[in-house]
């Protein structure tokens, strides 16, 4: 038994190393299947995301990575697509073009500044703040419904494979508490995000970044039961930034989805995903 990665970042984007450097760390970590997933270039400076130019290149290196034998361990090519209205998609022709075998898609911007600015909710609390407060007139209710009505906008218009931490809106609440996750409200949207994910055959992954530093995890872990009670198709990635990372929390998330009724996790077979099962030790490869 072993693990796999869909969601991961190099030095094209905002990743520590070069994609070749992540191979060992790989094979190290007993990994079957790594997905490079850097952020896809987007029409605006951002600090994080690939450059425009940098794409050929960064597609070119997966694909020599892709051509090579590394004891078994599958190399797959993907992108983190944002989407912003009119702007980045998963249908973007560059996207399109690339021959990626899968999307990761995933919302990290929600609309714009007076100044015309895109906002990140990715970034510091001060800008989450500060967005809610210029571009929501501090309604931050109204702020967290439009980050789900694009990721549901996202889902029915530009579907992708993965959809990427898909509540990561709460990171926020871990340095000062700006709305009640347990809200009838909060749960609807969290619910109904997910519901569209499934009819659109978009997997759900349970992202670990930040679980071993302070115990996050998107989506939050009390959802679990609800997922596997209403056949939320899941998978576990970590988001990784670092080469030593690509497994982080692995084990002790497939307990609590476990705990939660899950026996199988979409796993990359042929050219598609499909459901293979699963303990704290790892996949059950077919």
């Amino acid at each position: 038994m072993s693990w796999s990665n869909y969601h991961g970042h190099s030095y094209y984007c905002d990743g520590r190393k070069a994609p070749e450097e992540y191979i060992p760390a790989a094979l190290e970590q007993g990994m079957k299947i790594i997905g490079f997933s850097c952020h896809a270039p987007v029409p605006f400076e951002t600090g994080w995301t690939m450059p425009g130019d940098k794409l050929p290149q960064y597609l070119l290196d997966i694909e020599q990575l892709q051509s090579k034998n590394f004891n078994g361990l599958l190399v797959l090519k993907s992108l983190e697509v944002d989407y912003i209205p009119e702007i980045a998609g998963s249908l973007h022709p560059d996207i399109l073009a690339a021959n990626l075998d899968y999307v990761v898609g995933s919302i990290h911007y929600v609309d714009r500044f007076p100044s015309g600015q895109h906002w990140s909710i990715d970034n510091s609390n001060e800008e989450f703040e500060q967005g809610v407060a210029e571009i929501f007139n501090g309604n931050v209710r109204s702020a967290v419904s439009r980050y789900f009505q694009l990721q549901i906008e996202m889902l029915r218009y530009q579907p992708p494979n993965i959809i990427g931490h898909m509540d990561k809106i709460r990171m926020h609440n871990v340095v000062k508490q700006h709305f009640d996750e347990d809200d009838d409200w909060y749960v609807d949207l969290v619910r109904e995000t997910m519901l569209m994910a499934k009819e659109k055959n978009v997997i759900v992954e349970i992202n670990t970044k930040y679980f071993a530093k302070n115990g996050l995890l998107f989506p939050d872990s009390k959802h679990f039961k609800w997922m596997f009670e209403n056949n939320i198709p899941a998978t576990i990635n970590s988001d990784a930034h670092d080469p030593e990372k690509l497994t982080s929390g692995f084990s002790q998330v497939a307990k609590l989805l476990m705990e939660a009724g899950y026996t199988k996790l979409m796993e990359w077979n042929d050219g598609k995903f499909i459901p293979m099962s699963f303990n704290e030790n790892g996949i059950e490869w077919h």
